[in-house]
């Protein structure tokens, strides 16, 4: 099965702070990602009795 796949740009320490917590934590960086992206979505659902991206993404920060 295919699997889309996000890219995003951030600051080389951020990624390497980030690496360094998912490590100590023993977390894949992936699935913590995807887990943050699943509830995000599933809270707009649960407050919104659906999907909607203009809560869950404010135009001034997309």
């Amino acid at each position: 099965m295919e699997r889309p796949q996000i890219n995003i740009r951030i600051s080389k320490e951020l990624k390497e702070e980030f690496y360094t917590y998912c490590k100590r934590e023993n977390l894949q960086p992936s699935a913590l990602i995807r887990n943050w992206i699943e509830e995000a979505v599933e809270i707009d659902k649960a407050k919104n009795n659906g999907f909607n991206s203009n809560i869950l993404f404010p135009r001034n920060i997309i």
